[in-house]
């Protein structure tokens, strides 16, 4: 509990977000191993990749409601983190990158600031107290964080939505020119949050980087619609 980046949370045993990123670092492993002429690494961590691929969409995608679920413990919660990673990085086909972004659209989880972290809140208890006592219960859940919305234009552009992508895009950069700084985390007003207790801060360079890489994927895909976005 409270260990991966929502780290107000306790989300525990096997979740999502955790397990892709393991999937990645397995994947990096297969194509370096073949670059540097491991040939026995690189067919092994190649097996293991799809293996691992497998198993996650057997354990996580939901077909019925278009995601993958967060884990077990939260079946019907979509988060931002490991659902837009898997469309940006290849793990989701392109049949549930659509009901992915399909859904988030729906549930307006890029508006007014991108994006927000789920597309419902978790249960009370599950919130850590010093964030319920601060008045940011919602902070890794209807709070919106610009480096899920970087990883959010990333997605559409792997999805060859690049009009949902420049939408994101030019919201993200409405609200850094608007306040001339990027900040930690937004509010469900689009303002960065602020209580008595907690103030975002700003300026936070894990989001202006994702920013800046989100639109050089788009202007990328914009000249070259088959480039690689990953």
């Amino acid at each position: 509990a409270y260990t991966d980046w929502a780290d107000s949370v306790a989300r525990i045993g096997a979740v999502h977000y955790t397990n892709v990123l393991y999937w990645k670092a397995v994947r990096e492993f297969a194509r370096d191993a073949k670059k540097y002429g491991y040939e026995e690494d690189a067919a092994y961590f190649t097996d293991q990749e799809q293996q691992i691929a497998d198993a996650i969409n057997k354990h996580f995608w939901d077909d019925e409601q278009g995601f993958y679920v967060t884990s077990q413990q939260y079946p019907t919660i979509l988060n931002s983190d490991g659902n837009l990673l898997a469309i940006a990085w290849g793990l989701a086909s392109q049949t549930q990158a659509q009901a992915i972004l399909d859904n988030m659209r729906r549930w307006t989880m890029a508006y007014p600031a991108p994006t927000q972290a789920t597309n419902q809140d978790y249960d009370r208890n599950a919130i850590a107290l010093e964030n319920r006592i601060a008045g940011i219960a919602h902070y890794h859940t209807s709070a919106a964080w610009l480096w899920l919305g970087g990883w959010h234009v990333i997605a559409e552009v792997r999805a060859n939505r690049l009009t949902e992508a420049h939408e994101v895009l030019e919201r993200m950069a409405a609200l850094i020119t608007r306040d001339g700084v990027v900040h930690e985390v937004y509010n469900k007003r689009g303002a960065h949050l602020s209580t008595f207790w907690y103030e975002s801060e700003a300026p936070l360079t894990w989001s202006a980087s994702m920013f800046l890489y989100a639109q050089a994927v788009y202007e990328r895909a914009q000249k070259s619609p088959n480039a690689d976005s990953h």
